[in-house]
């Protein structure tokens, strides 16, 4: 397995963890009053600051962020075994995990040579990660046992800083996803937009199916193994045809399926492929800045959720009216600013007729 395929892996791995312990702890108060403003508290620290630390990574900050949202979420679940103010343990949950989060994010895109693979498959460990950590809670697992879990995600962050090789600058040079014709600002804000968008589009998706706890699961595995798709087919189809599938090809399995669990999964799963087809768009227009291109990312994701912490939309019909109006102009910003499929490489090595007769000359003339 290559080099950033393997710290790919293992950010999967840590961030599947710290998912792990941060939905724990906020499952943890899901029955007391105040549930609304710490979940809200938890997102706004969890997702906006990720842009700022980010920052002090593209700069050469040497702290190694990952070590640090560790301890603070370690911490967190013994403040929480304590029984210490819930306000003060989500402020340290939030935070260890955005410092996790934006570690993870740029040390794989610096680590791969322009492929958005292993951002995504790291980004996909999440989703595995948030429901592990609710039903541990749920069914009343000890504290113990998951700072145990915890305390392990010290190995693969170790291991990760040791398969880090330079400071990935010709790494990132080789983002090359976006239409380099339309303006590069043009480009992030666009494909920021669209973030907001699929985020707000993502809690109005109709899921009536789901009533048991394994239906939850497999819900929330079609997320990870979606996000984990997006960047795959990426590199390997193009982010053009990429983006298509997980817009135009997701909205009737997405519609279609409010009653059908399958039809249902096989369109959530599509539409978790825009994850790595907005992020790509956006390093490959700072591509050195990865800290804060992934920053985008995520204060889309915060402010495209943002609405649903004051009012959701109940009927079925109408979240099915909003997600087709919406994938609308989603669908033409991606098909404006993402790069067109490149040639068949055969086409581009091919030998033109002249040269071959002129090479085929100097054959003889060697002769």
């Amino acid at each position: 397995m290559k080099r950033y395929n393997q710290v790919g892996l293992l950010y999967f791995i840590i961030h599947f963890l710290v998912e792990i312990t941060s939905f724990y702890v906020l499952t943890s108060y899901f029955s007391t009053p105040i549930v609304w403003g710490l979940c809200l508290l938890y997102d706004s620290l969890a997702f906006v600051p990720q842009g700022f630390f980010g920052f002090l990574r593209d700069k050469g900050i040497r702290v190694n962020f990952a070590v640090l949202g560790t301890v603070l979420t370690s911490l967190s679940l013994v403040l929480l075994h304590f029984d210490v103010n819930a306000i003060i343990v989500i402020i340290s949950v939030a935070l260890g995990n955005c410092l996790v989060h934006i570690h993870g994010a740029e040390l794989t895109l610096r680590s791969s040579p322009g492929k958005i693979a292993p951002s995504a498959v790291f980004v996909s460990g999440g989703s595995f990660g948030v429901v592990t950590g609710k039903l541990l809670s749920t069914h009343g697992v000890a504290v113990p046992w998951i700072l145990t879990l915890n305390l392990l995600t010290f190995i693969p962050i170790f291991i990760a800083e040791k398969l880090k090789a330079g400071d990935g600058e010709e790494n990132l040079k080789q983002y090359h996803f976006s239409n380099e014709k339309i303006n590069g600002v043009a480009v992030v804000l666009l494909a920021t937009f669209v973030v907001i968008v699929r985020a707000y589009m993502g809690y109005g998706i109709p899921t009536t199916w789901n009533k048991t706890e394994l239906q939850t699961v497999l819900l929330y595995c079609s997320m990870g193994v979606g996000k984990g798709l997006g960047g795959i087919l990426a590199d390997k189809i193009g982010i053009r045809l990429t983006a298509l599938i997980s817009t135009v090809g997701a909205l009737p399995f997405m519609i279609f399926g409010a009653e059908q669990m399958e039809i249902s999964l096989i369109g959530i799963a599509m539409f978790s492929m825009t994850m790595a087809v907005t992020l790509a768009l956006i390093v490959s227009r700072l591509q050195h800045y990865p800290g804060i291109a992934f920053g985008f990312t995520t204060v889309g994701l915060f402010a495209g959720s943002l609405p649903f912490f004051f009012y959701r939309v109940q009927s079925v019909t109408v979240n099915d009216i909003i997600i087709t109006l919406l994938t609308v102009p989603c669908v033409v910003i991606l098909w404006i600013i993402c790069a067109k499929p490149k040639k068949n490489p055969s086409d581009q090595t091919a030998i033109p007729e002249e040269t071959e007769s002129l090479q085929t000359v100097k054959k003889e003339n060697d002769i």
